[in-house]
């Protein structure tokens, strides 16, 4: 039943005009902003961390702006997940550098697109929908009731979405050994990982893109799905830092994350700072996301 529910929520949602999505979006983001809501608190936290030498009232206006940002995210994904394709390729307004991408597909080595939590990102499945299928990773819902829902909702497009597990990993080295195209998202905190710098700070990051290079000799191109000051999107396409294909697994990580600081300081209000991507620390080093608590540390 809640499965349902929630399917017809987001069903009723995705009939919502792009227009409409993106305002309440932004009311979203600005209720949070105004309440001072534990995304601001998160984002603020971030944003201190990432630039500390911004200037107070310029970091408090890039908080208010990823707010607004993220909300509009949030209302556009029901249509970007549910939305027949002929609607939402009106929202991709342009597509920049695929040659990056067609280029790497040439090679017939495999293709890994780097993926940051950026702008829209979902709407990457709509655009590469129009050209093959990818197959990308996806993290199933803790509750049992939405995971299959999800699963369906994401594969909406014909591409393939395989679960962070074991099994699902195995499925990406196939597919690239094989000259297909995998999507990893790389800013997320994995389970295990390697502590490297993000914005000059230490954060666990996932060793799964450097690993697949390595084994399987792939290509690698970043992505951006960014929001442009109409309310539609470029996808853009970016070379990737080129310690990504070192042999050396923790220089390669780094260039993962390099590459992903790359992308967000093109478009830094469109980043998804409201996520805790600081909560794995390296022992000794203070908890960041303590609000109003005792200073504790890991």
């Amino acid at each position: 039943m809640l499965g349902r529910f929630a399917q017809l929520l987001l069903i009723v949602l995705a009939r919502f005009p792009r227009r409409l999505c993106q305002l309440l979006g932004r009311l979203v983001g600005l209720i949070n902003f105004l309440v001072k809501t534990r995304a601001y608190q998160v984002t603020r936290a971030n944003l201190r961390l990432c630039f500390p030498d911004m200037a107070d009232v310029d970091r408090e206006t890039l908080v208010k702006e990823s707010l607004l940002s993220t909300g509009q995210t949030l209302m556009e994904t029901p249509a970007v997940w549910l939305a027949s394709e002929k609607v939402l390729e009106k929202w991709i307004a342009r597509v920049s550098a695929d040659n990056l991408l067609n280029e790497a597909v040439g090679e017939g080595k495999g293709v890994i697109v780097l993926l940051p939590h950026l702008g829209n990102w979902e709407l990457f499945n709509v655009y590469f929908a129009s050209r093959g299928k990818m197959t990308a990773l996806y993290q199933p819902p803790r509750k049992a009731y939405l995971q299959e829902t999800m699963k369906k909702i994401r594969g909406h497009f014909g591409n393939e979405l395989v679960a962070a597990n074991v099994k699902g990993i195995a499925r990406l080295y196939r597919v690239l050994d094989k000259g297909g195209v995998v999507v990893i998202l790389p800013d997320q905190v994995p389970a295990t990982g390697l502590y490297v710098p993000f914005f000059g700070i230490e954060a666990l990051t996932d060793k799964l893109l450097s690993r697949l290079v390595r084994k399987t000799d792939a290509k690698v191109v970043a992505a951006c799905v960014t929001r442009l000051e109409d309310g539609r999107f470029e996808v853009g396409f970016r070379a990737v830092d080129g310690g990504i294909y070192s042999s050396d697994i923790e220089r390669s990580v780094r260039a993962v994350n390099a590459t992903v600081e790359n992308c967000v300081l093109e478009v830094p209000a469109q980043y998804q700072w409201e996520y805790k991507r600081f909560r794995e620390r390296p022992k000794g080093e203070k908890k960041i996301y303590r609000f109003n608590k005792p200073e504790t540390f890991h």
